[in-house]
C-alpha cells in the first residue's frame, strides 16, 4: 500500500511538471504578406506558468522567450531607443486593484538592466528624444506613480480602521531627464481633480480604510481639455468608450488632433460590462466635438469580449492597427478601414493569460 501511495504521488508531481509549459501563440488568421505588416509580436504574458517577457514570430514561433530573466511581474516590454541605440525597455514589480510599485528598465542586447527609474507604475513607460536648454537633443521618460496618501474621505461614507484619516491614491505623472534623473515636469492627480469626479466609488479593494485599499478615484501642468468623463469638454457624436487605456496621438493638423484608444467598455469596479474595441478618434478642438473614425472589433465579439483590465492600440507605419485586448489573451491586426488580417491567442491550455499591452515591431535578437 505504502510503494502504491508513492508511486502514484510521483506520478502527480512527473504529470504536474510536464503541465508546466512556456506560453505560446496560437494563429487563428494570417492573410497574405501582403495586408499583413512584417515584424514581431512583443508580449509579456502573465497569469500563466512561465511569465515574462516574450518575442513571437507571426506563424507562432517562439522566437525570445525571457521567463525568469526579470524580477516580479513584467509589464510594456517593447524596443525603444537609448542613447541612440536600440535597447529593449519594460516595466518591473509588483501589482494590485489595477496599479503597481516598482521599477521601469532599459536593457541592453544580452538582457542586462543599463538603466533603472525605481518608484513607478506600470501604465506608462516611453522614452522620448527632446531638446534640452542647449539644443541638443537628449533622452528623456515619461513614467506615472500612484502614491497612497491621507485625504478625509467621511464624505464618501469612508471610515478608516485606524480612527484617523482615510486612504486616496494619488496618480502622479513626470518627465524625468534620463542622463540626470531631473525632473522635468510633474503633474498631481489630486492637485486638478477633484475626488467627486472619480466614476470609481470607494468599496472592496479600494476602500480608502487603510494605506493597502487606497481609494483609486482617478481613472480617466493643468488641465487644456476632457474628452469623455463626468466634465467632457467635447460633444461625442454618436459613440462612447469607457475604463479606456493606451490614449495616444496619431496625427495633429490645425483644429483636428486624431486619438487611438483601446476602449475596454468595462471593468472590475463598473458595471455592466461592455463590448471592448480599438477606436480612432477624431477631435475638433474648435467646435468641441469629436467623432469616431474607425473602430476595430475582437473577432469574438459575438460572444462578448470584455477586456476587464490593459489593451493598446498601435497604428503601424503602412496604416495598419495592431491591437493587444489586456485580459482577453489575443492579438489582431486589422486595415485602416477595419478588416481583420491577423488574430491569434496566446497562454497555456487551462490558466488564463492576460498581457497588459502588446507590441508589434522589428526585433534584432538578444546576444548570448
Amino acid at each position: 500500500m505504502l510503494l502504491t501511495t508513492l508511486i502514484v504521488a510521483v506520478c502527480h508531481c512527473l504529470t504536474a511538471v510536464a503541465q508546466q509549459t512556456p506560453p505560446t501563440l496560437e494563429v487563428i488568421q494570417n492573410n497574405n504578406t501582403n495586408t499583413v505588416v512584417p515584424g514581431y509580436i512583443y508580449l509579456t504574458p502573465s497569469g500563466v506558468p512561465f511569465s515574462g517577457p516574450y518575442v513571437f514570430a507571426l506563424n507562432g514561433t517562439t522566437v525570445f522567450n525571457g521567463a525568469g530573466k526579470l524580477s516580479g511581474t513584467i509589464h510594456d516590454f517593447q524596443p525603444c531607443v537609448y542613447q541612440k541605440k536600440q535597447r529593449f525597455c519594460a516595466w518591473q514589480g509588483s501589482t494590485a486593484y489595477g496599479y503597481g510599485s516598482g521599477q521601469a528598465v532599459i536593457l541592453d542586447d544580452q538582457f542586462r538592466v543599463i538603466k533603472a527609474l525605481p518608484g513607478t507604475d506600470y501604465h506608462e513607460f516611453k522614452i522620448v528624444q527632446a531638446l534640452d536648454s542647449e539644443g541638443q537633443y537628449s533622452d528623456t521618460a515619461h513614467v506615472t506613480e500612484y502614491r497612497q496618501v491621507r485625504r478625509d474621505l467621511s464624505a464618501f461614507g469612508v471610515v478608516p480602521d485606524d480612527g484617523n484619516t482615510s486612504w486616496v491614491v494619488d496618480c502622479h505623472f513626470r518627465t524625468v531627464d534620463l542622463s540626470t534623473n531631473a525632473v522635468i515636469f510633474e503633474w498631481s492627480s489630486l492637485d486638478h481633480v477633484p475626488l467627486s469626479e472619480g466614476l470609481v466609488r470607494p468599496t472592496g479593494g479600494i476602500n480608502g480604510r487603510t494605506k493597502a485599499n487606497a481609494w483609486d478615484y482617478f481613472k480617466d501642468g493643468s488641465i487644456v481639455w476632457r474628452l469623455g468623463g463626468k466634465k467632457s469638454d467635447f460633444k461625442l457624436e454618436g459613440f462612447s468608450f469607457d475604463s479606456q487605456h493606451d490614449v495616444r496621438t496619431v496625427s495633429s493638423k490645425g483644429d483636428f488632433l486624431r486619438l487611438s484608444l483601446f476602449d475596454n467598455a468595462y471593468n472590475i469596479f463598473v458595471q455592466p460590462k461592455g463590448l471592448s474595441s480599438g477606436k480612432i478618434i477624431e477631435v475638433n478642438t474648435a467646435t468641441k466635438t469629436a467623432r469616431l473614425v474607425q473602430q476595430f472589433d475582437s473577432p469574438s465579439r459575438e460572444v462578448g469580449n470584455p477586456s476587464g483590465d490593459g489593451g493598446s492600440v498601435q497604428v503601424l507605419p503602412k496604416g495598419n492597427v495592431f491591437i493587444g485586448w489586456g485580459s482577453d489573451a489575443q492579438v489582431t491586426e486589422h486595415t485602416a478601414d477595419g478588416r481583420l488580417v491577423y488574430a491569434a491567442r496566446f497562454g497555456v491550455s487551462g490558466s488564463s493569460a492576460s498581457s497588459y499591452r502588446a507590441f508589434k515591431a522589428p526585433f534584432t535578437g538578444i546576444k548570448k
